[in-house]
């Protein structure tokens, strides 16, 4: 087990790899950390029904964690439960900044302020250069990623989600051509 400075042992997590066979579970972690955070963002029905369980989108996370994957995951497990994961790899954008992007991370509500999320993302990004996108009307993960040394870089885009059009910022650390 992890334990987070300060952190009590009834609180205490670990960080483990991610395999095609955790697929469920990251799923639900992602939806729930969907309906947890962005309530304010997102359509209440689309929050409610609209993120959707099948066949092809388990399919589609199990490639996502699979050995072969581009990208590297990692989960938060809690009393052997998993309650967040993270994601990065290769940078996707045409213009990146950085080699490396972190694709995702999702921690649910209860493990907020454990130090969980920190050492997800060092387990799948470590210190390296890196950019990621996240919703300009996201405080808390705004906040989070500053604490991580990202700084928003200028790039901005919109996304459509759920009947909603979002804008989304980049942010980077380390970025190509920083001192």
């Amino acid at each position: 087990m992890v334990q987070h400075s300060g952190t009590p042992p009834e609180r205490a997590f670990e960080i483990t790899g991610a395999t095609p066979d955790g697929a469920e579970a990251v799923l639900a972690v992602k939806d729930a950390s969907w309906r947890e955070a962005y309530a304010h963002l997102l359509p209440a029905a689309f929050l409610a029904g609209g993120l959707g369980d099948s066949p092809a989108r388990t399919e589609r996370w199990r490639r996502f964690l699979a050995p072969e994957s581009p990208g590297r995951f990692a989960l938060v497990r809690f009393r052997g439960r998993v309650v967040g994961f993270a994601g990065a790899g290769p940078a996707r954008d045409d213009d990146a900044p950085a080699e490396e992007e972190l694709y995702t991370v999702y921690v649910l509500a209860e493990m907020h302020g454990t130090g969980a999320g920190r050492a997800v993302v060092e387990r799948v990004l470590a210190d390296r250069p890196a950019s990621l996108w996240v919703f300009e009307d996201n405080p808390r993960a705004r906040a989070f990623y500053g604490k991580l040394g990202f700084v928003p870089d200028g790039a901005r885009h919109l996304d459509e989600i759920g009947g909603a059009t979002l804008p989304e910022i980049r942010m980077v650390r380390g970025a190509r051509g920083d001192a």
